[in-house]
């Protein structure tokens, strides 16, 4: 059933962006104004706009119900994320993570080795002293 409503979708989709297309513009009605095309007698004496305008209307509810029988059909077979959580296999041991870092931040005393001394020269805000 899903495999048909699929196809019919994807089939209205494609004539809904057709039609939408073969539709003129809101300014096509000015070149008629000045003399430009005839009188579109092949869709009636109103011309497209009503024909194309009920054709789209069409397509487009049926892509609406296309589109919610979809959505209704695909919640009835799928499985919600957390009762596939509570069937999967328990996870292999992870290793162990590295020793937390002490609340305060970085603690250079841990890295095992004395920090090098300053130079005599430089002050104690370690920026160039001013001439």
């Amino acid at each position: 059933m899903t495999t048909i409503l699929t196809v019919i979708h994807i089939l209205v989709s494609l004539l809904l962006i057709g039609v939408v297309l073969i539709q003129r513009g809101q300014g096509a009605d000015m070149g008629v104004s000045f003399g430009g095309g005839g009188a579109q007698t092949l869709f009636g004496s109103r011309g497209s706009g009503s024909f194309l305008g009920k054709i789209t209307g069409g397509l487009a509810a049926t892509f609406m119900v296309t589109s919610l029988s979809l959505a209704f059909f695909s919640q009835q077979h799928g499985v919600s994320v957390a009762d596939k959580a509570a069937t999967m296999p328990a996870q292999q041991e992870q290793p162990a993570a590295p020793a937390a870092a002490p609340a305060g931040g970085f603690d250079p005393s841990q890295l095992g080795g004395t920090a090098p001394a300053a130079p005599a020269s430089a002050p104690a805000d370690g920026l160039p002293a001013a001439e």
